[in-house]
């Protein structure tokens, strides 16, 4: 009998969980990974990438994924769930598959009409590309000129500091509609709030951007002011693949599962990471992070498995321990959390969190690893036992 074909779409982290999960399984079936470029991008690592910190965040694929996995370097344009085809860019044979994980992952929000070129003004860190394109804009910028970072969640803050830090000539400024620190406890915002006062960064509140060009920015409150270079990180988006294939999506374009990450209307088709939204109170809590990326991930290879077997997936479960946040590399916040991600109890700060938040950033790559040598090992904390108000802030 001819192997199974499992397609997964993107080499993310939740795409690479879930092809090693797989792969180790069975021979009767074969799991082939398309994704447009052969390295797997460390995305908590970007911030370091666009400060200059740290050379790259690529890791080839061929590192981590199980030997038994084909990758195809291509992009999906297009799901024929119909025919249980994949469309592919680069080549006019489309790909069969009898299921599909659609892991396709997220990229930086659009920039609002009028600020700026991209690749200039509106610079982001939500992929290698746009992180190397702010590491040179930084570099060439002059003493005492002013970078804006707009937005105060995780990714906010890890860039701002960072960047501050490293950049001792710059002056930084951290822009956020909210307050600093508004989802984490009183003594993790006071804990980030000190380290952005001692690396000198002017933080702006409750204040929306209007514009920006190549020397300002004007706030929604009419406020002009200076900015060599104003950067975005105020919010992910997908690609379009779900929503021009038809599938169910949300208004943001996220592939719609169900609690077990199948989609309903399509059998065989399922999607985990950031690309993907997870429909009534089991996904309620869940936030774009590659903590929620790695357990989707792995349950979503586990109900793929259970759909080829003919049996019914279980519902999925994911909760949090904890946000570990790098404030520079000489400090960091490690803030504990419930299942459902509320801020609890006292914190880590300074030094030793910095120590944390690294060993966790190679934890991600180690579990990938151990995923591929052995199928299973992965394990994760179970989410919370009761549904909870969507939580979106300090999404990272």
């Amino acid at each position: 009998m001819a192997a199974q074909r499992v397609l997964i779409l993107g080499a993310g982290y939740a795409g690479v969980m879930a092809a090693n999960r797989l792969a180790g399984r069975s021979p009767a079936v074969r799991v082939t990974v398309v994704n447009p470029a052969a390295d797997f991008i460390e995305r908590i690592r970007l911030h370091q990438v666009a400060a200059g910190t740290r050379a790259s965040a690529a890791v080839p694929l061929g590192s981590l994924l199980n030997p038994a996995v084909e990758l195809v370097r291509d992009s999906a344009v297009r799901i024929d769930p119909a025919r249980r085809l994949v469309l592919l860019a680069g080549s006019p044979a489309p790909l069969a598959y009898d299921a599909l994980l659609y892991a396709v992952g997220s990229g930086h929000a659009p920039a609002a009409p009028g600020t700026g070129d991209d690749a200039v003004y509106g610079c982001g860190v939500q992929d290698a590309p746009s992180a190397a394109r702010l590491r040179s804009r930084l570099r060439s910028l002059a003493p005492s000129s002013t970078v804006s970072v707009v937005g105060a969640g995780l990714t906010g803050l890890e860039l701002v500091t960072e960047i501050a830090e490293s950049h001792r000539h710059l002056r930084l400024r951290l822009v956020t509609r909210g307050v600093v620190g508004g989802d984490l406890t009183p003594s993790g915002a006071r804990a980030v709030r000190a380290r952005l006062a001692r690396l000198g960064v002017e933080v702006v509140e409750n204040t929306d951007l209007r514009s920006c060009d190549e020397s300002t920015l004007t706030t929604s409150a009419g406020a002009v002011l200076p900015s060599a270079c104003t950067v975005r990180a105020a919010g992910f988006a997908v690609p379009p693949l779900a929503r021009d294939s038809g599938l169910p999506t949300d208004p943001h374009g996220r592939l719609l599962v169900d609690s077990s990450l199948a989609c309903p209307d399509h059998p065989g088709i399922f999607g985990a990471g950031d690309a993907a939204k997870v429909a009534g109170p089991e996904g309620l809590h869940l936030r774009m992070s590659c903590a929620s990326a790695l357990p989707l991930g792995a349950q979503a290879a586990d109900g793929i498995a259970a759909h080829l077997d003919g049996g019914g997936p279980s519902p999925a479960s994911a909760g949090y321990l904890l946000r570990c946040i790098s404030l520079g590399r000489g400090a960091g916040l490690i803030q504990p959390v419930t299942a459902g991600d509320h801020p609890r109890g006292p914190v880590l700060r300074g030094p030793l969190a910095a120590l944390a938040k690294e060993q966790v950033c190679r934890m991600t790559v180690s579990w990938l690893r151990a995923e591929s040598r052995r199928p299973g090992s992965f394990s994760w904390p179970r989410g919370p036992k009761a549904a909870l108000p969507e939580h979106t802030a300090g999404v990272r």
